[in-house]
């Protein structure tokens, strides 16, 4: 039995009652949300050690691959698709506990940068393989080809949902 079961038979009422459900594509939404959030809760769990969650993990993730390991307030929240009172918060624990640096900008002053420590870089690469072996499980058995091809269709259907139209 599937976790996805119950789920099946919902979607298969749905269908039954009304003549123009969308089966498919409401299938595929729900197995994308359950994929999701089995992920996050599994990538938390496997970050909780380290005083991470998803999001923390991925603050200081853009921060390590941009250049300098350095970015505004606004682009790093941007990046992470975060709101700013979110953000805020979210850096304000980084920042206690020495993994990021805040100053304000020497060009603008209202405008805060943010920059990855030390101790946060050595974090991020010390807690990233079990990050990615979270990934790996996820994925498994899957061809490259197959990745490839999924990586195609989620990048089509984000730019259907990133057109204004």
């Amino acid at each position: 039995m599937s976790s996805f079961d119950s789920t099946d038979c919902r979607i298969a009422r749905c269908t039954d009652r009304m003549s123009d459900y969308p089966q498919q594509l409401i299938t595929l939404s729900r197995l994308a949300y359950h994929i999701q959030k089995r992920t996050q809760d599994r990538i938390n769990a496997a970050l909780k050690k380290y005083g991470l969650t998803t999001v923390s993990y991925t603050v200081l993730m853009v921060l390590y691959g941009s250049e300098s390991e350095t970015q505004r307030a606004s682009e790093l929240g941007e990046a992470c698709s975060e709101k700013p009172a979110n953000m805020t918060r979210i850096c304000d624990e980084l920042s206690e506990k020495g993994w990021i640096q805040r100053r304000n900008s020497e060009e603008d002053r209202r405008s805060v940068i943010i920059s990855l420590t030390r101790s946060g870089r050595a974090l991020i690469e010390k807690a990233s393989p079990e990050y990615w072996a979270v990934l790996e499980r996820s994925y498994a058995g899957m061809s490259a080809t197959a990745l490839k091809d999924q990586e195609r269709v989620l990048r089509r259907q984000l730019a259907n949902l990133d057109d204004p139209s």
